[in-house]
């Protein structure tokens, strides 16, 4: 596990291995333990916000959904640009829970977005344990009714599709509620990459790479007093 902070904002970046031995741990645990697939705009965003900041850092685990956070913090091994770009952890995940027959509540912002979530789940992983679906908009965008169903399902695990960043900020502030061990977040973008990204593809994320790392950079500069 590496510690880096980019824009104010402490963060763990852990190869795919890694990262599936603490998910491991976090299944094994008894209380809930959460885990969030960020980008840069995220974590731009959160830069500017200081009650997101905390939510994104009390995280217990975060997952990158392209390089460019690594390549701006300047440890963007090659190793790993290729898990993610890949989608080494999501897959792995998705099999271990498939094998070890961990039960799985799907959790999308509406009902259209829940299909669409098991469509993309689906192509990673067909006989994942599914053992309820519920759209944040059914239960009427009230915690407490989430909550309520989620603590009558009992799943091992959510996996979540909302717009950024409503998960994130449930799962800090009623997560200690939830009666289950594992909250994924799975923003929009985040798996929709089923192969290695296209020529056009790359193109476009290293124009947006390059601009992140010089807002990245501005930001280094101001802190440290640089011209």
């Amino acid at each position: 596990m590496q510690k880096f902070t980019i824009l104010g904002i402490t963060l763990y970046d852990c190869g795919a291995r890694e990262a599936l031995r603490n998910t491991d741990r976090f299944l094994g645990s008894g209380g809930l333990n959460t885990v969030a697939y960020i980008s840069s705009a995220q974590i731009a965003q959160a830069s500017r916000d200081e009650a997101l900041k905390e939510c994104v850092e009390q995280l217990d685990m975060t997952v990158c959904t392209e390089p460019d956070l690594l390549e701006a913090a300047g440890i963007a091994a090659r190793s790993r640009i290729r898990e993610i770009d890949e989608k080494i952890y999501l897959r792995e995940l998705l099999r271990k829970l498939s094998r070890n027959r961990n039960s799985v509540y799907l959790l999308a912002d509406t009902q259209a977005e829940l299909e669409v979530l098991e469509d993309l789940i689906q192509e990673y992983q067909g006989n994942l344990y599914i053992r309820g679906r519920g759209a944040w908009e059914a239960f009427g965008r009230q915690p407490e009714r989430l909550v309520n169903e989620l603590n009558d399902v009992v799943p091992d695990a959510v996996l979540s599709r909302m717009p950024w960043p409503e998960d994130i900020v449930l799962m800090k502030e009623y997560g200690q509620y939830v009666n289950a061990r594992l909250w994924v977040s799975l923003p929009y973008g985040a798996v929709s990459w089923m192969q290695n990204p296209s020529v056009l593809a790359r193109i476009r994320r290293r124009f947006h790479s390059r601009l992140f790392e010089k807002r990245v950079q501005e930001y280094n500069n101001k802190e440290t007093g640089a011209k």
